[in-house]
């Protein structure tokens, strides 16, 4: 195809589609989007903060859990603690993530899902990481009360 060929009416749409990319990335360079990591970090705390018994709850049956079998997944403390429905379920991320800072638990391969709603999607199987720390953690985290429940 030739210059000639083509039609000026194909010309201004192109123009206009590259003025519009033109546009999208100077705003992309203008406020650099958060990564996934920030973005996971930043949700996890906010379950984290409005939710701390239930948050309480899924932690201390995940140590309990590990120091029992040596590892634990997220369908295993759902089968212990179950999660009201008001209640986001990724709020079991924000229980787990905090017990991995914290070194009690390590993170293993990945399995398949016993949830019927989960449709086999894969889930990590968590590994105690250090016993001693475990049993201290959950020493100085007691179940919380019924006046503490968020």
């Amino acid at each position: 195809m030739t210059i000639k060929q083509i039609r000026p009416t194909r010309c201004k749409r192109i123009g206009r589609v590259n003025e519009r990319l033109s546009a999208m990335s100077s705003l992309s360079d203008a406020t650099p989007a958060a990564s996934g990591a920030a973005l996971r970090d930043e949700a996890l705390s906010l379950l984290a903060a409005t939710r701390p018994a239930t948050i309480r709850k899924l932690q201390r049956a995940a140590v309990s859990l590990a120091l029992e079998a040596g590892t634990v997944t997220a369908d295993d403390v759902r089968d212990a603690v179950p999660i009201a429905p008001n209640i986001n379920p990724k709020v079991m991320g924000s229980a787990i993530r905090q017990l991995a800072v914290l070194n009690i638990l390590r993170g293993g391969d990945y399995v398949r899902s016993r949830r019927r709603v989960a449709h086999c999607r894969p889930v990590r199987q968590w590994h105690l990481a250090d016993a001693g720390r475990a049993v201290c953690w959950l020493a100085a985290h007691p179940e919380p009360t019924d006046s503490t429940i968020a």
